[in-house]
């Protein structure tokens, strides 16, 4: 088995795994806590981790975005590429692990600068993203900036405390769960 990661591999293989993934997004996302204006907590960030570190960032940032578009679809909101592009920010963000060297939580690789990579950049995945929607938000849809300000806020704490507090262990048990199942070690 080939060691080498392939990011931007436009394979039979990337359009199954992305498909698949922005399915599972996409449904399971319908299901959240509601906890303010137009704002959930959704577990299935862990999903959108586990796709994103297990594939790299363009498959997470494409399982996030496609995912999201398709949540959004089947509530029968619409599309709001503006905020369907976090998704995709968070997932390329969280993504970006499976680029060091070390890493692979196939074979449970990694070491503990890679966790907290990836909790320091998923959290700012999220801050970026929704950073980015917030603004579109108040500029093009003429939203009051204390309403959008408050949602922004709101949903980026919840949303990085169910990344760090949810998603972060589940990926964590993977790579444990993978290490005893594999013969790889790390070089030191």
């Amino acid at each position: 088995m080939s060691m080498e990661k392939y990011v931007f591999s436009f394979s039979t293989k990337m359009v199954v795994t992305v498909s698949i993934g922005a399915a599972l997004y996409g449904v399971t996302s319908l299901v959240g806590i509601p906890i303010g204006p137009n704002t959930q907590i959704r577990p299935s960030i862990a999903i959108l981790t586990l796709f994103s570190v297990y594939f790299g960032p363009v498959v997470g940032f494409l399982v996030g975005f496609i995912g999201h578009i398709l949540t959004d679809m089947l509530a029968g909101w619409g599309m709001w590429l503006h905020w369907e592009l976090v998704s995709g920010i968070f997932g390329f963000a969280a993504g970006l692990v499976f680029l060091f060297p070390g890493f692979n939580i196939k074979c449970g690789l990694y070491n503990k600068f890679h966790i907290i990579f990836l909790a320091l950049m998923g959290v700012v995945g999220f801050l970026l993203g929704y950073a980015l929607s917030g603004i579109t938000d108040i500029i093009l849809m003429g939203e009051p900036p204390s309403k959008v300000f408050f949602q922004v806020t709101v949903i980026f704490a919840t949303n990085s405390f169910v990344f760090l507090f949810f998603s972060i262990p589940i990926v964590i048990s993977f790579l444990f769960a993978n290490r005893k199942n594999s013969s790889l070690e790390v070089e030191k």
